[in-house]
């Protein structure tokens, strides 16, 4: 191992020593090759800008680049006295040369252009091998340049200095290397394979089981730590020995402390005894009725209170099949409870509702159940279900259904009534306004002048009336489903503008600006023109109540496409499916910059009389600012739309007199098309 050691140390010392040589020499050499190129380069851009000054002074004469003297023999003085340089050439602007150091020696005509190592310097190929060319621009008095001045050297120079270099680095670092490797052999053999082999002679003694060896002294302190540390380990392998020994005693006393854990394992299942007896207890002195059945629907345990809500004695159930035992109480769903014991013994909780007669008083019993999942004493699963009457309860929610339906009874007594009322008011309404017409146009001569003011008011005051017994008809037909339609394909524009003509004089006397924006082309729509003009009345007159004086209303029509579905007219509202398409409407929006409408109200606003609130508020008037009506303009609205199969809805950031937010409806109307697509009966009377 010693050997071996040795020999691995030393090939690893030669290999670095012999990259790191190397790689040292390669940056020594290519570090000078570029220093020394780059001293070349800096010579020739010299000589070249001192000539160049020449001949600036030349130029500055007047005196054309091609007609100088003496610069050819300048050029030969240039390379005369620095023979690294080969040539020294000077060319005019376009590339011919005009004066060289040798004739002989055609510039363009034997060099070839490989790469430019910066914008003056060139790297190019002749027959005399690679040429390091210089060059430097040479401009006449008005900036343009005439000409330019060319210097180069041979990179077999760099060649030829290199390698001396080379030569000299080989001789000096193979010396290096030489005393340096001899250093590392003596260091490797006295300092570290020695003390090495000295240390594994110890561990072999100590692996033999000789625990009190002595280590030598170690040349080094990290060999004599190591020998320090091998010596302690030595010392703790001999304690571990005798620990070891100790150990053996040790266990034949545990192996006696085992059998009195036995023992002591036998009192604690007494323990768990009475620990399951005081659980029967707690389940005795529980309020609420417990069974416990096991994987074969044996009742296993029944505490006192599940007797007395069941109506049975302990000795009647226990052991009996649970099943049967709620047959025999008349319960029901005796296949949904069986199925939820199933699922408590695959572990889930579950709670479900039974009903049965309890056979002590024959009174129905309604009762809560909370079955979940136990372990028994054998490892089985057992189904524990908790009980609680909820008989009261459900009898308090029985009432309230009772109450709700009563309620709902009263409301059609409600409507009805108003049917009735509307119907008896009709008569003596139409006798009065009758009658002041009359006054007023064929009798108002015969009648003293300042009675007739007196006339117009009862025949204003019953007109308005006349008015809130049409929408208390309207909307008692509403309900009833009864409401007349007379339907027919119309231009929903035209209709839009019948309405607004009739409210043009309400405009003019709150200072209102109406905007219409009518879409272009839109398609027919069937419906009763006279109950749609009706409903955009109602929504133009409630935008211009709660529209302060000088505000805006827009009304706009548009075709739009929603995926909701066709419902015609006498179908019943409720949840509906939506469409896989887009289906195409007609959208009529009704906007006003008013004090807008509180989102709770957004809720009910449509819901008959919701507006009815302080009575000091209402005003039967169709142009006083914030004057609350009867509370069923919204309602007509609402539900003349549904008779047409369409919905409508608002939109409003919500109620502010000081800002004005303002308020949108929107109404969607089924056209001619999808309205024949979704009831292929043909349109006419409702």
């Amino acid at each position: 191992m010693k050997k071996t050691l040795e020999k691995r140390i030393l090939l690893f010392a030669f290999l670095t020593l012999t990259l790191t040589i190397t790689v040292n020499t390669a940056f020594n050499i290519e570090g000078f090759r570029r220093d020394y190129r780059d001293g070349i380069i800096l010579r020739c851009q010299s000589l070249a800008a001192g000539l160049k000054s020449s001949i600036d002074k030349v130029l500055a004469l007047g005196i054309p680049l091609e007609e100088m003297e003496g610069l050819s023999l300048r050029c030969q003085e240039i390379v005369a006295t620095d023979p690294e340089i080969d040539y020294v050439l000077i060319e005019n602007e376009v590339g011919t040369p005009l004066y060289s150091s040798d004739p002989s020696f055609h510039f363009p005509n034997e060099v070839e252009f490989l790469r430019s190592l910066t914008p003056s310097v060139a790297i190019l190929k002749s027959r005399r091998g690679l040429l390091y060319d210089v060059s430097v621009q040479i401009y006449a008095a008005d900036g343009k340049m005439v000409g330019r001045i060319r210097t180069g050297f041979l990179e077999s120079i760099l060649d030829e200095r290199t390698g001396k270099a080379f030569r000299r680095s080989i001789a000096v670092l193979g010396t290096a290397f030489i005393l340096v490797f001899g250093l590392i052999f003596l260091f490797i053999k006295r300092d570290l394979v020695g003390p090495i082999g000295r240390l594994c002679s110890v561990a072999k003694q100590i692996a033999s089981g000789n625990f009190k060896v002595a280590v030598p002294p170690m040349p080094t302190r990290d060999f004599d730590e190591l020998g320090t540390a091998i010596q302690e380990m030595a010392a703790s392998l001999q304690s571990r020995d005798d620990k070891i020994n100790e150990g053996y005693q040790e266990l034949e006393i545990t192996n006696r402390e085992l059998q009195d854990s036995y023992e002591h394992q036998e009192q604690i299942s007494a323990e768990l005894g009475r620990s399951r007896e005081m659980y029967r207890s707690l389940l005795e002195g529980a309020n609420d009725a417990i069974v416990v059945s096991d994987e074969e629907d044996q009742i296993v345990l029944v505490n006192k209170a599940a007797e007395a809500f069941f109506g049975f004695s302990r000795g009647q159930v226990e052991g009996a099949n649970l099943f049967t035992t709620l047959e025999k109480l008349l319960s029901d769903d005796i296949e949904g409870q069986y199925a939820m014991h199933q699922k408590v013994l695959r572990g889930q909780n579950v709670e479900a509702e039974i009903r049965f007669v309890r056979p002590t008083d024959r009174r129905p019993v309604v009762g809560w159940a909370l079955a979940s999942s136990i372990v028994g004493k054998n490892g089985k699963r057992m189904v524990q279900a908790v009980f609680r009457d909820v008989t009261r309860e459900r009898q308090v929610k029985e009432n309230l259904e009772n109450s709700a339906r009563e309620l709902e009874r009263l409301n059609q007594m409600k409507d009805s009534f108003l049917g009735v009322a509307s119907h008896e008011l009709k008569t003596p309404l139409t006798v009065i306004i009758g009658y002041a017409e009359l006054i007023l146009s064929e009798m108002s001569g015969n009648v003293d002048k300042s009675v007739l003011p007196m006339v117009q008011h009862i025949a204003d005051a019953a007109e308005r009336l006349s008015n809130i017994v049409k929408d208390m008809t309207d909307v008692s037909m509403l309900d009833s489903k009864r409401l007349p339609l007379r339907n027919r394909e119309v231009d929903i524009n035209t209709l839009i503008q019948d309405a607004v003509r009739e409210l043009g004089l309400f405009f003019s006397l709150r200072k209102q600006v109406l905007e219409m924006n009518l879409g272009n082309g839109l398609p027919l729509i069937n419906c009763d023109p006279d109950r749609m003009i009706q409903a955009i009345s109602n929504l133009v007159g409630n935008a211009i109540k709660f529209t302060p004086d000088g505000g805006t209303i827009i009304i706009e029509t548009r075709l739009t496409q929603s995926l909701r579905s066709f419902r015609p007219a006498n179908e019943e509202e409720g949840i509906k499916a939506l469409e896989t398409r887009l289906l195409p409407y007609i959208e009529i929006i009704v906007r006003d910059t008013g004090i807008g409408i509180a989102e709770t109200d957004q809720l009910h606003v449509f819901d008959k009389f919701y507006e009815v609130g302080k009575i000091e508020e209402h005003f039967t008037g169709k142009s006083a600012f914030k004057g609350k009506g009867t509370g069923l303009g919204l309602t007509l609205v609402k539900g003349i739309v549904d008779m047409h199969g369409g919905e409508i809805w608002v939109e409003s950031p919500g109620c502010d007199p000081g800002k004005c937010p303002g308020s949108a409806f929107h109404i969607l109307l089924p056209i001619v098309q999808l309205e024949r697509e979704g009831d292929s009966s043909d349109p006419g009377d409702v």
